[in-house]
């Protein structure tokens, strides 16, 4: 397997690629790029080719990507569901089995031509534990042509930031729809206020002027800009309700469904 290859030892490692070089073609050109490099740079190349591919260590990772019975393309042709679940614990562990399966779904899917009647979604739950992924990236703005929507889940805005920094805005620029509820952080929620925009409110005031002259009583107005919702406001947005930003259309407030209190979902989800 790769993994064997990569962690031969040193000795059989180079008749490996001494091999590789009577192959000719592409493997032999790939043993020469390798051996080409300086010791340190070929050491260094090595060593991240098997930190990245640790997770093929594991007996049941190993059994998993044994054999397959489908592709990723094969979902545009009919409805078709593909749960990729790990563990919490073990998420830091096996996150590169999970980055390796969803950069292998979108290349699969955009290289089918075929565009379904109905979109294939990617929904990615927990998505900044997966780090940054630069497939995901580039699909968030080209892959809805493919028939491909992606669905992101992320806790605040600060892990947006943190696993894309400058490009954090491609994601908040190119969504179809921004669902939020939730928010408990300041930094999420002024952007959310921002989002929302102004409204304009009407203050009528009266006044009494008394002298010794005359006495009169004079009214007016004044019109002043206010957040929709402010920061500490969208904090506080009740637990049944969501905001919903939908491209080229006014921001709606909305009934947020909960799968363990609505009564549709009755029976459908097992208690923990």
């Amino acid at each position: 397997t790769l993994r064997d290859r990569l962690t031969l030892a040193p000795q059989a490692f180079a008749a490996q690629l001494e091999a590789m070089q009577a192959q000719g073609g592409l493997t032999a050109r790939a043993a020469n790029r390798h051996l080409g490099k300086s010791d340190r740079e070929a050491a260094g190349v090595l060593s991240a080719a098997q930190r990245h591919t640790h997770f093929l260590d594991s007996p049941r990772m190993t059994a998993v990507l044994g054999h397959s019975d489908f592709t990723f393309a094969d979902v545009k042709a009919q409805p078709t569901s593909v749960y990729l679940v790990l563990p919490p614990d073990r998420l830091a562990t096996y996150a590169r089995w999970l980055r390796l399966m969803l950069a292998q779904g979108l290349t699969d899917l955009a290289r089918a031509p075929a565009s379904p009647a109905r979109s294939v979604l990617f929904l990615l739950d927990e998505f900044a534990a997966l780090g940054r992924l630069e497939p995901v990236e580039r699909a968030m703005g080209l892959m809805a042509g493919y028939g491909i929507q992606l669905w992101p889940i992320l806790q605040d805005v600060h892990q947006l930031r943190a696993t894309y920094g400058q490009r954090a805005g491609t994601f908040l620029s190119n969504a179809g729809v921004l669902q939020i509820f939730g928010v408990n952080d300041h930094d999420s929620a002024k952007l959310v206020s921002d989002l929302l925009g102004q409204e304009t409110v009407v203050f009528e005031s009266m006044s009494r002027a008394i002298d010794a002259e005359e006495t009169g009583i004079s009214f007016g107005s004044q019109h002043v800009g206010r957040p929709l919702l402010t920061p500490d406001e969208v904090r506080t947005l009740r637990e049944d309700l969501q905001l919903l930003f939908l491209a080229g259309q006014r921001p709606i407030v909305a009934a947020k469904l909960r799968y363990f209190a609505d009564r549709e979902f009755a029976g459908k989800f097992d208690k923990v």
